[in-house]
């Protein structure tokens, strides 16, 4: 009788602590769930409000300055001497220098994937390593998704953060240049430095793991504390 009586007990004892277990666990993936998903939403929201304060005002105020027809026929002769090619280089030059963005560039399409620099605005001729000349080519497949969609939609484009290791981390925005037929001439391309909001967000994200930590430590305290009290009320019990 005393055996099944303990049995019984060390029964509902195992079944107790495995329940409360259970639901340790449980609490442990909650939290680093929400962690994870407040730290991807954080990056999405920061990267998008610096875009709307800082890169799309520049693509809308480059625009401005684009005459999409005079656009369309240098993209189709790539002629140097054309007046429209210097003047407006210089006036995207300007913009670019008093935005502070990192490039600041138009392309035109030239076959499938393949766009080609119209105007760059980014730097001076001379500058190499940063200017891309009239007619240059570059396959945009890998680019940020955000590109196709804008392509494909004729709209404002936002880019994503993301890190290439020649210019580390950026924010791109990109605005169609239509002509006066809706038909897409090519588009402008500004480039920002997300270096500062990558810090601001791995700062936000290590105060988060502290608070995550705390409450990890106070239900590893609760659970041993519980795992504890039951051991002794079903030692009781039994005696």
């Amino acid at each position: 009788m005393e055996l099944d009586k303990y049995e019984e007990l060390l029964k509902n004892k195992n079944t107790v602590k495995f329940q409360i277990t259970f639901f340790f666990i449980f609490f442990l993936l909650a939290v680093f769930a929400v962690f994870i998903i407040t730290s991807v939403l954080q990056v999405r929201t920061v990267t998008h409000f610096v875009c709307s304060r800082l890169a799309l005002p520049t693509v809308k105020r480059a625009l401005t300055v684009i005459n999409p027809e005079a656009f369309d026929r240098l993209a189709k002769s790539l002629d140097k001497q054309d007046p429209y090619y210097e003047t407006t280089r210089r006036q995207l030059l300007a913009i670019k220098e008093e935005s502070k963005v990192l490039y600041l560039y138009t392309m035109a399409p030239a076959e499938e994937n393949l766009y080609r620099y119209i105007i760059d605005g980014s730097t001076i001729p001379g500058d190499s390593e940063n200017f891309s000349d009239l007619g240059q080519t570059e396959d945009i497949s890998t680019w940020d998704a955000a590109i196709q969609e804008m392509i494909r939609t004729k709209t404002t484009g936002i880019g994503n953060l993301s890190k290439t290791d020649k210019w580390g981390f950026t924010v791109s925005a990109y605005e169609p240049i239509l002509k006066s037929s809706g038909e897409l001439a090519g588009f402008v391309g500004c480039d920002i430095d997300a270096s500062e909001i990558v810090t601001w967000v791995r700062t936000q994200i290590i105060w988060q793991l502290g608070i995550v930590a705390v409450l990890v430590i106070v239900g590893l305290t609760a659970y041993i504390f519980l795992i504890r009290r039951i051991d002794r009320i079903f030692g009781r019990s039994f005696t």
